[in-house]
C-alpha cells in the first residue's frame, strides 16, 4: 500500500499535465498584446483571458484566436463582468494603463496608471484565495505598494503572492554585460538589486559571472548605461516606451510562476514586500514555491561604489514606496 501511494504521488507530480488559467488585464495595450501572443503558445496554460476596456479588445482577441493553440481563449471587454470570468485564474498580470508616448505628460501618465491599479487591486481583493499577481504597469516602485495597501483595506491580501515584474532588469543587464565582456548572454549572471527606476536599480558587477576586468570608470559607465536604458529606448523610439522587452519579461515571469505552482521551487527576479533595508519593498532574486515568495537572495562583499549606490537608492526608494502607500489618503 505504501509503495502504491508513492507511485500515485509520483504520477500526480510528473505525469499529469499542468492546467493553469492566466488573465491579462490590459491585454489590448501594446505590452498586453505581445504578452497575449507569447502566452498563447504556452502548453501549460489551459485558458487565457484577455481583458481590457479599450474598444479594439474584441479585435485583439480575434487576432489571437487565429493562432493554433491547445488552450482556450476568452476576451472580456466589460469591466463590470470581469470577476465572474477570472475566478479560477492562477495568475493575473497587470499590463494596462498608459505607456509613455509623445505628447503624454508624466503627470497624466502616472495618474492614468494609478487609477488602473486602484481599480484592479480592489477587484483582486475580493478573490479568495488570492492568485499570484504580477504588475508590469509603471511605475512599479510606487504602484505595487499602492496595490498592496488597497487590497489590505478592501479584502484578501497575501504579500507572498504580490510581485512587481522586474525580471527585465536582470535580463537586460546580462545582455549588456555580455556585450561588454564579449560573452554569451545565456552564460552570464549579473545580480540586480534595489528598485525598478533609474535612481534605484543597482547592477552588482562585483558578483557578476563570468568575471570581466572592468576598471572603475567602465563600471560606472556600464551602471549608467543600464540605469538609463529605458530612457535610451524612449529616445530611439521617438518618445515611445519599451514594450517588446517588457512583454518578454512578463512572460518569463509567468513561466517561472507556473513552474512554482507545478511544485518546482524556482528563483525569480521581482520587486516584493521586503524590509531588509527599511524600504518595505525591494527588488532582487527571490525563491518562490507553490505558496509564493520564500526568501530573497542576499549578497556580501559589495564594492564601495555599489555600497554608495545602495545608500542613495534606498533613500529614493523609500520616497517612491511612500507615494504608493499614501494612495488611500488621496482618495
Amino acid at each position: 500500500m505504501f509503495q502504491t501511494k508513492k507511485l500515485l504521488h509520483f504520477i500526480s507530480r510528473h505525469c499529469i499535465s499542468r492546467n493553469y488559467q492566466v488573465t491579462v488585464v490590459g491585454g489590448a495595450s501594446e505590452i498586453g498584446q505581445t504578452v497575449g501572443l507569447l502566452l498563447r503558445t504556452q502548453p501549460a496554460i489551459t485558458k487565457l483571458i484577455i481583458f481590457d476596456d479599450l474598444e479594439h479588445t474584441p479585435g485583439v482577441v480575434l487576432d489571437l484566436s487565429h493562432i493554433p493553440s491547445g488552450s482556450a481563449l476568452q476576451g472580456v471587454a466589460s469591466g463590470n463582468s470581469l470577476e465572474k470570468f477570472w475566478t479560477d485564474s492562477s495568475i493575473i498580470l497587470a499590463t494596462g494603463g498608459v505607456a509613455r508616448s509623445p505628447g503624454t505628460s508624466k503627470e497624466t501618465w502616472f495618474n492614468a496608471n494609478a487609477d488602473f491599479i486602484k481599480t484592479l487591486s480592489s477587484r483582486i481583493s475580493k478573490m479568495s484565495p488570492m492568485p499570484f499577481v504580477g504588475i508590469a504597469t509603471e511605475p512599479i516602485n510606487t504602484l505595487v505598494p499602492m496595490a498592496a495597501e488597497i487590497m489590505k483595506n478592501h479584502g484578501e491580501y497575501d504579500p507572498k503572492k504580490m510581485f512587481g515584474i522586474t525580471i527585465l532588469d536582470k535580463l537586460k543587464t546580462e545582455a549588456l554585460y555580455a556585450a561588454e565582456a564579449e560573452k554569451d548572454p545565456q552564460n552570464c549572471n549579473v545580480p540586480v538589486i534595489g528598485g525598478h527606476s533609474e535612481k534605484t536599480l543597482i547592477p552588482l558587477l562585483s558578483q557578476a559571472e563570468p568575471k570581466c576586468n572592468l576598471d572603475e570608470k567602465r563600471i560606472q559607465e556600464f551602471t549608467s548605461k543600464v540605469r538609463s536604458s529605458d530612457s535610451a529606448i524612449l529616445k530611439s523610439k521617438c518618445g515611445w516606451s519599451p514594450s517588446l522587452s517588457v512583454a518578454y519579461g512578463a512572460v518569463a515571469f509567468t513561466k517561472s510562476i507556473i513552474d512554482a505552482l507545478d511544485g518546482r521551487t524556482t528563483q525569480i527576479q521581482a520587486y516584493v514586500e521586503n524590509n531588509d533595508f527599511g524600504t518595505s519593498y525591494f527588488s532582487g532574486l527571490v525563491t518562490v514555491d507553490q505558496n509564493g515568495v520564500k526568501e530573497m537572495q542576499r549578497y556580501s562583499h559589495l564594492s564601495s561604489y555599489e555600497c554608495q549606490l545602495l545608500e542613495r537608492s534606498i533613500e529614493q526608494l523609500r520616497k517612491e514606496v511612500l507615494m504608493g502607500k499614501k494612495a488611500l489618503e488621496l482618495e
